[in-house]
């Protein structure tokens, strides 16, 4: 695959380089750290592993024990197009408040609140929202929610929280009480559809997509708008091209914004609710479908890895048979990667909606021809090639987790079934007729990737990614539809867009259940039975401080943990 010409194609704002050696710094001072116990950014950690390394509480001794210790109504009102009614949480400990350290809950609402809540009662600490006065260009639906949907990231040691608020400004404020660190910055085109913020090395990344965001004519981003043109009301007007934003925060004053476009268009956006991720000396994503043709600077149904700051292309992997992705809609958008060491290498491990498992070398992600990655798993699920509909595959993100004894697993999210050709997991827990957690083993044999199938989860509607901690896989039945549009009744068939098809879309298929299961061999630990009223869309659970935290469609917040009597001093 040519690559001529591909440090011509990022688009940036600024230009400077960030420091290479930064990134090493900032990794050699992470290893040296103990890990940390809250969960301060979507996914724990940079790798966006799903793995909070400093948790002693909870583990497979008293896990079984977990009773809803809070239940929280938050001011957020739902509504059938931001399925997302709130972020997933963040929780930080040892905030000043009023001069005694607390933890806190932090989530960021669809209506542009954003909430600090008392990690041991519930009780909300402080509140602020930020209203958006520019109107949306686009009416909002199911895909393109005109909300805030975007998970903030913490900067612990300088005490702040970023997010960016509907009208894709980036914000600081301080963690104790919501006071303003620095003034609103541009960063994504208001209404975006954003997906998880990362912190790292003081520069904050936001991908974007969907063609969500207002996009004025006159502006950069407009000039890369070339293919998605379409006049509603006689009016043309440019969808917003796919794109990775990076803010340099290092001097909040003077906030410096580049950007790299992962298409001219709507086409190829990284949605996968993580993010990108952090790897050696760069960033990564996964992009969806679209066209590839990476000297036109299309990038689409690949991983691509960027330089610090998004400043230029480094490498990419796009799959051979990226044509029949495209044609069925499998695309790798779905979902997000986690990166991890594995025998002498750092690789990035991820999926999609096709439901193959990907293993890249991070340094040579696919081989000369871009196209020839570390390992490729077997068909895991979907054997039906079904995209959108039903949305069978991987829509989430791959988690991964260390055991005592050395073993590396990797956890993904399968919609549906398991595949005809996944291979036999040595502990199964019954059927998944609808969606399971399946648990691998990889090893790393002179230089060979292997994969052993270890287990699956009891049957989930629609799983969200498992997280780990101290041994223990926590993961969710989200009870989410998975269907875009009901399917067609008596010859009629139902509308793709519009206030019935996001009422269908916002219906859920089942209750959200929270369950335990032992990391290594899948053993039931808990599950939370009816706990949970209500279901979520696109979250995560969150394991910190000895609580497991969850939120719903419904705008609640649910906090499990151990009796007083039974908890670890």
């Amino acid at each position: 695959m040519p690559r001529s010409g591909l440090i011509g194609c990022s688009v940036a704002l600024a230009l400077s380089l960030a420091p290479l050696a930064s990134f090493a710094q900032t990794a050699a001072a992470a290893m040296s750290a103990p890990p940390a116990r809250d969960w301060t950014t979507w996914g724990y950690d940079q790798e966006r592993t799903g793995w909070n390394r400093g948790e002693t509480t909870l583990d497979k001794t008293n896990v079984a024990k977990l009773k809803l210790l809070w239940s929280t109504q938050l001011s957020t009102v739902p509504n059938n197009e931001a399925l997302s009614t709130l972020t997933a949480p963040l929780v930080v400990e040892g905030v000043n408040v009023a001069g005694a350290p607390k933890t806190l809950v932090f989530l960021l609402g669809a209506d542009d609140t954003l909430f600090a809540l008392d990690a041991d009662s519930g009780k909300i600490a402080w509140q602020k929202t930020y209203p958006n006065p520019e109107k949306p260009q686009h009416p909002a639906d199911t895909s393109c929610a005109n909300a805030a949907q975007d998970t903030p990231v913490v900067d612990k040691a300088k005490g702040l929280i970023f997010f960016v608020a509907s009208d894709g400004k980036l914000r600081a404020v301080h963690l104790a009480d919501g006071s303003d660190a620095m003034r609103p910055k541009p960063m994504l085109a208001a209404y975006a559809r954003a997906w998880s913020l990362n912190l790292i090395d003081d520069v904050i990344y936001a991908p974007s997509g969907r063609g969500c965001g207002n996009l004025d004519p006159h502006s950069t981003m407009a000039t890369a708008a070339v293919a998605d043109a379409f006049k509603p009301g006689g009016d043309i007007v440019l969808l917003e091209p796919a794109s990775i934003s990076a803010m340099d925060v290092h001097d909040l004053a003077n906030p410096v914004l580049t950007r790299f476009y992962t298409s001219g268009g709507r086409p190829n956006g990284a949605w996968g609710r993580g993010g990108v991720v952090k790897a050696d000396r760069g960033v990564i994503v996964q992009t969806a479908d679209g066209p590839v043709d990476p000297a036109s600077g299309n990038y689409g149904l690949s991983y691509i890895k960027l330089a610090p700051r998004v400043t230029r292309l480094l490498d990419s992997y796009t799959p051979s048979n990226f044509k029949r992705l495209n044609t069925y809609d499998l695309d790798l958008g779905s979902a997000s990667s986690t990166a991890f060491t594995l025998g002498k290498r750092t690789v990035v491990a991820g999926a999609g909606k096709e439901g193959v498992l990907y293993v890249l070398d991070v340094d040579n992600l696919g081989g000369l021809d871009h196209s020839t990655p570390l390992y490729k798993s077997p068909l895991l699920g979907n054997d039906a090639a079904s995209g959108t509909e039903p949305g069978q595959g991987v829509w989430g993100a791959t988690s991964t987790y260390l055991s005592p004894e050395g073993q590396r697993f990797v956890y993904i999210p399968m919609r549906g079934p398991p595949s005809k050709d996944a291979p036999a997991f040595q502990n199964a827990n019954g059927p998944v007729p609808h969606g399971s957690i399946m648990a691998f083993e990889l090893t790393d044999e002179g230089g060979a990737v292997k994969l052993s199938a270890a287990w699956t989860s009891p049957d989930l509607i629609t799983p969200d990614p498992p997280v780990i901690a101290n041994g223990v896989v926590y993961a969710v039945q989200t009870g989410d539809q998975p269907l875009l549009q009901r399917p067609a009744k008596d010859g009629v068939k139902f509308g793709v867009k519009g206030p019935e098809a996001d009422l269908f879309r916002a219906t859920p298929i089942g209750p959200m259940v929270l369950w335990a299961l032992d990391a290594e061999t899948g053993k039931l630990l808990y599950n939370s039975g009816k706990l949970i009223t209500g279901w979520t869309h696109f979250s995560e659970p969150v394991v910190a401080m000895g609580k497991v935290f969850v939120e719903t469609h419904e705008g609640q917040v649910f906090a499990f943990g151990l009796p007083p009597k039974s908890a670890k001093p």
